[in-house]
C-alpha cells in the first residue's frame, strides 16, 4: 500500500460512558461522540433551565395568588373596622349630647341640693332665735320638720347612690355634706324615757319660785345610758354647780348641748363623739329632786326648746 505523502488520517473522538454493577462482571459502555455529547448537555441544561423558570414562575403565581387573598381579607377587614368606626362615632355623638344634657340636670339638681345644704340650715337656725312667747304659742316653729325634709333629701340620695344611678352618682360629696349637716344636729332622744318638765317659766321644784327652766327633764333610772344628741367635741365634762356632774358637747354652728344631773361621765374634755355614742348615766346629782336628765341645747349660747330638735316624744 502507497502512503501518501504530507497527510494523515483523522481519528473521531467519542466520551464514553461505563455502568459497572457489582454483582457482575459485565461492564455495559455507551460511546457518544462528540458532537452528539455536546448537544445532549445542551439539551439537558435547556431542561434545567426550563424546569427551574416553571417552578419560580409556579412559585409566584402561587404567593401572587396569596397576597390577592390577603389583600381581599385585609381589604375587608378595613370595611368591616370602617363600619364600626362610623357606627361608634354616630355613638359617641349621641353619648356626648346626652352627656350635655345629663350634664345639665346634674348641675341644676346639684345646685338645688347645695342651696338646701349650705342656706337650708343657716335660714333655719334664724328661726330658732324667736322669743320664746312666740314659741309656744306658735307650734310651727319646731325645727322638727325641717329636719325630717333634710332627712328625706338624705335618703333620696343614698338610694340613688344604691342604685348606681349615674345622674347622681356625682351627688356623693353633696349627699357626705348633707349627711355631715345631719349628725352635727341634736336631733337624737338622749335617754330613755318621757319629759317631765317642759322648757320655759315654771315653778322651781326646790326654790319654790316661778324661774326659767332652761332646758327639760328626761325622767329615768339612776343608771340609764345618756346618749349624745349628735356628733361633735366635748367641751366641758365634769362638776358643773346646781348641774352636778354634766357633759356640754359643741356641734358647731353655735349649737352645744347639755346633759345634767348626772351620776357617772364616760367622756372626757376635748374628746370627739359620735351621734348616738353613750356619754354618761343619768343621776340624781346637784340641785335635783331625784334620778332624771337635764338635757338643754343652746344656740349662741342662749338656751332654747330642745323639742324644736328632738320632739316632744323618743
Amino acid at each position: 500500500m502507497k502512503n501518501i505523502r504530507g497527510k494523515s488520517s483523522k481519528t473521531k473522538k467519542y466520551i464514553s460512558f461505563m455502568i459497572v454493577p457489582h454483582n457482575s462482571d459485565k461492564i455495559i459502555k455507551w460511546k457518544i461522540a462528540n458532537l452528539h455529547s455536546k448537544l445532549l448537555i445542551l439539551f439537558a441544561v435547556f431542561i434545567i433551565a426550563v424546569l427551574a423558570f416553571s417552578n419560580y414562575l409556579a412559585a409566584t403565581i402561587r404567593e401572587n395568588r396569596e397576597l390577592k387573598k390577603a389583600q381581599e381579607e385585609l381589604y375587608a377587614f378595613i370595611s368591616e373596622q370602617k363600619s364600626i368606626v362610623e357606627k361608634n362615632l354616630s355613638v359617641i355623638s349621641e353619648v356626648e349630647n346626652l352627656d350635655n344634657i345629663t350634664r345639665e340636670k346634674i348641675d341644676e339638681f346639684a345646685l338645688q341640693v347645695n342651696y338646701l345644704t349650705q342656706n337650708y340650715i343657716e335660714k333655719e337656725m334664724k328661726t330658732l332665735t324667736v322669743s320664746r312667747s312666740s314659741a309656744l304659742s306658735n307650734p310651727a316653729v319646731s325645727f322638727v320638720g325641717k329636719i325630717a325634709e333634710l332627712k328625706a333629701i338624705l335618703n333620696f340620695l343614698e338610694q340613688a347612690d344604691i342604685k348606681e344611678d349615674e345622674l347622681f352618682s356625682e351627688l356623693a360629696g353633696i349627699r357626705e355634706e348633707l349627711t355631715d349637716y345631719l349628725n352635727h344636729l341634736p336631733i337624737l332622744w338622749p335617754t330613755e324615757g318621757k319629759i317631765e318638765s317642759g322648757y320655759g317659766n315654771r315653778l322651781h321644784p326646790i326654790y319654790g319660785r316661778f324661774m326659767e327652766h332652761t332646758g327639760v327633764d328626761i325622767g329615768g333610772k339612776t343608771g340609764n345610758p345618756v346618749y349624745a344628741a349628735a356628733a361633735g367635741t366635748v367641751i366641758a365634762a365634769g362638776k358643773n354647780g346646781g348641774y352636778g356632774y354634766c357633759v356640754d358637747i359643741d356641734h358647731g354652728n353655735g349649737l352645744v348641748t347639755r346633759y345634767a344631773h348626772c351620776s357617772k361621765i364616760m367622756v372626757r374634755k376635748w374628746q370627739k363623739v359620735k351621734a348616738g355614742e353613750e356619754i354618761a348615766k343619768v343621776g340624781n346629782t346637784g340641785v335635783s329632786t331625784g334620778p332624771h336628765l337635764h338635757f338643754e341645747i343652746r344656740l349662741n349660747d342662749r338656751p332654747i326648746d330642745p323639742t324644736m330638735f328632738i320632739g316632744n316624744k323618743p
